[in-house]
């Protein structure tokens, strides 16, 4: 698909999991895991888009 949409997505699961690490970071003792699931799971479903847009076709090329 769209190299750009691949690089959104990316770019936002990663600005996504810097946001989990400062909010561990930020309430350390008592983390909530409640917190952590609803970062994690819209994360993981940008990473899921950014693979699934990646291009079948041109995959890794083997040379002789």
């Amino acid at each position: 698909m769209n190299f750009i949409l691949r690089f959104v997505f990316f770019l936002a699961g990663i600005a996504g999991l810097a946001f989990l690490v400062y909010r561990v970071i930020d309430t350390f003792p008592n983390v909530n895991p409640v917190d952590v699931l609803v970062i994690t799971i819209p994360d993981m479903l940008l990473f899921f888009l950014a693979y699934k847009t990646y291009p079948a076709d041109e995959g890794v090329k083997k040379y002789r």
